[in-house]
């Protein structure tokens, strides 16, 4: 009887084994297989004890394969979240999200870099975790056509180019009053730092972004750009 008991308890653990197999084709899966095999012929001999000890083995390998399976599959979705975190972040420092959304894109750049060590360390549920808060970070940051970051001062035949004049321009503050913000960023390459009135045409004047918008490259003459202060 006590032969039978234990000859059930080894085709019970069998059963098990092969209930817990991944359909995986990994190293702790054959293994799991080859000793299941084992243990069903070493019970058909009548050696139960050692059908026992085989399907324990067998049982033990299909369990380390369910768990290289789940690693697996958890290192290649963290992986995966890391190459869109790294594209929507691409894309953003292309959209120079670094100076119109400084500190979101701070937060990403320190959430991305968290993300890789975290996978280096195979720790991909955190790498996951992180590699979220990247996307979460730069949820807000839009693409926006650049207003220009420098404007050459004309020479008009009518009336004088001043800084009065050229903070209205609807590309650069639309709005003449800002034109304080022109020559605190301009004065000292003005002929005269102490007279804001005296520019000269030719001259290359600084507009500053005062609203985090995006500014870049040199005022063309002629070409359309969006208006300050509208989306």
């Amino acid at each position: 009887m006590k032969r039978f008991i234990i000859g059930f308890i080894a085709l019970a653990m069998i059963a098990a084994s092969v209930q817990a197999q991944s359909l995986a084709d990994n190293s702790y899966y054959r293994k799991s297989v080859e000793l299941e095999a084992a243990a069903r012929a070493a019970f058909d001999e009548g050696e139960y004890d050692r059908a026992a000890e085989l399907a324990a083995q067998a049982q033990e390998n299909a369990r380390l394969s369910d768990e290289y399976v789940a690693m697996i599959l958890s290192m290649r979705k963290a992986k995966t979240a890391i190459e869109s975190a790294q594209a929507r972040y691409d894309w953003a420092t292309g959209v120079r999200a670094e100076l119109r959304f400084a500190e979101d894109y701070a937060g990403a750049t320190t959430e991305l870099a968290a993300a890789r060590a975290a996978f280096q360390a195979e720790a991909y549920g955190e790498a996951l975790v992180h590699a979220y808060t990247v996307d979460a970070y730069l949820s807000g940051v839009t693409d926006e056509e650049a207003l220009p970051a420098y404007f050459v001062v004309r020479e008009l035949s009518r009336r004088t180019d001043c800084l009065w004049r050229i903070a209205g321009l609807p590309f650069v503050y639309n709005d003449p009053y800002k034109w304080p913000v022109l020559y605190e960023a301009n004065k000292r390459s003005l002929p005269d730092p102490a007279n804001p009135d005296l520019i000269l045409p030719g001259m290359t004047l600084v507009i500053p972004a005062i609203e985090n918008e995006l500014r870049d490259g040199v005022w063309i003459d002629g070409k359309e750009y969006p208006t300050f202060g509208t989306e």
